[in-house]
């Protein structure tokens, strides 16, 4: 049997990115052969860097790539008719449409992170076109992609560029993603999430199933006996670790206005934000360069751009407080990975992540965030150990379980 993957862009290297990776070994685990459809070629050594090879590895077993310029109406059914595919799995639902007639709830399955794509199309958000579904590669020459304008008076504009008219493309988009969603297995990764789905579209068949997080690796290499010193004692510093992409939709901007709070109040002694940086948004990591000058928190915050993993690894066991920018996330595999690493998580009181983390460590102003760091930075190793084990729930292994039931479910039919 051939099962094709869609997701338009796996080199950010996200979480999103790692699901569709162990999505794919459990597909490939059942005997399917698989292609990948995307708007770019996978970077292979970006994957195993970020990943480790064991993870990455599943990308290399890919039958065919298919790159399409944009996702549009003739390309779909291109690929579709083409390849006689018996499985459609979309793990990237919060951003991608990919639908036609002949694909049903029996042959569909699409991992919907969020609604996202639904609210990005009905505002004409430039940096979804822009970015995600590579709008900007239908432009003339002349318009590269600094120039907005075009982007910007989209519902005005109907002049067609090179045959592509921009709102007729919305049009397009808003009426297949409808369809995708309402005509797959729909997946989801909390039960926040399930719930924004439900309220957008009016049903009620979205199943939870939490994301694979890789607990053993970051158990076995950060609550080793090596974390303590011949004393028993932590050898954990006073540090905030945070592990976000470099995107403004991450609000990272939020963690270094919680830096200075805690630098203001002498609460810990720095912070490291860890993540992925995309050419995309250095804008973006220039102004948080820029805020951490004006803040004075040069001597406070780090970052770790495109970290390997292993580099995680070594972050996570040195600090002992995690937090998480973005109030409303939809689930937060960095947050468990953190949990797993026994740090203790700093969390917004509102989103998916407010179901697994205790409520004793959710904020809902900034200025709460730092009454918690205080406190947690003397938590003891058996809340740390309590902690990482509240998250074992969680892990790869149960993802891809349960997975397959999906799969295994719909073929019975």
């Amino acid at each position: 049997m051939k099962a094709n993957f869609v997701y338009s862009d796996l080199n950010p290297c996200g979480g999103g990115e790692r699901l569709t990776l162990l999505t794919m070994q459990a597909v490939l685990d059942m005997g399917f052969d698989i292609d990948l459809t995307t708007l770019d070629i996978p970077d292979i050594t970006k994957l195993e860097n970020a990943y480790g090879k064991d993870i990455a590895s599943a990308i290399r077993s890919v039958k065919k790539i298919n790159v399409l310029q944009i996702f549009d109406e003739q390309s779909i059914r291109n690929n579709i008719e083409k390849n006689n595919y018996d499985l459609i799995i979309n793990t990237n639902g919060d951003i991608a449409p990919y639908y036609c007639r002949s694909l049903s709830k029996n042959n569909t399955i699409t991992y919907c992170h969020f609604p996202s794509a639904k609210f990005y199309i009905q505002s004409g958000d430039r940096v979804y076109l822009e970015r995600h579904l590579k709008v900007n590669r239908t432009l003339p020459p002349n318009t590269s992609s600094n120039d907005n304008k075009m982007l910007e008076k989209h519902h005005s504009n109907v002049k067609a560029f090179d045959g592509f008219n921009l709102p007729n493309y919305l049009k397009w988009l808003k009426d297949v993603y409808d369809n995708m969603i309402k005509n797959s297995t729909l997946l989801t990764n909390s039960e926040f999430s399930r719930r924004a789905i439900s309220e957008a579209y009016d049903i009620d068949h979205v199943l939870v199933l939490s994301p694979p997080v890789d607990i053993q690796s970051f158990r076995d290499s950060v609550l080793s006996p090596s974390s303590s010193n011949d004393n028993g004692e932590d050898k954990r510093e006073d540090l905030i670790v945070v592990v976000s992409r470099i995107d403004s939709s991450k609000r990272v901007e939020n963690a270094i206005k919680f830096a200075k709070l805690l630098k203001e109040k002498d609460i810990g002694k720095g912070m490291i934000i860890a993540g992925n940086l995309d050419p995309y948004n250095y804008d973006y990591y220039l102004y948080l360069k820029r805020m951490i000058v004006n803040f004075g928190l040069v001597d406070y915050v780090k970052f770790e751009i495109d970290a390997s993993f292993d580099k995680l690894l070594s972050i996570l066991k040195k600090g002992k407080v995690y937090f998480h920018p973005r109030a409303g996330e939809h689930f937060g595999m960095s947050i468990v990975e953190a949990m797993s690493a026994g740090l203790i998580p700093i969390v917004s009181d509102v989103g998916g992540q407010t179901e697994f983390v205790p409520p004793k460590y959710h904020f809902h102003t900034l200025e709460q965030a730092t009454q918690i760091a205080s406190s947690a930075f003397n938590a003891p190793s058996s809340e740390r150990f309590k902690i990482s084990n509240s998250v074992i729930k969680f892990s790869t292994t149960n993802y891809i379980i349960n997975f397959q039931n999906v799969v295994n479910n719909m073929l019975v039919k």
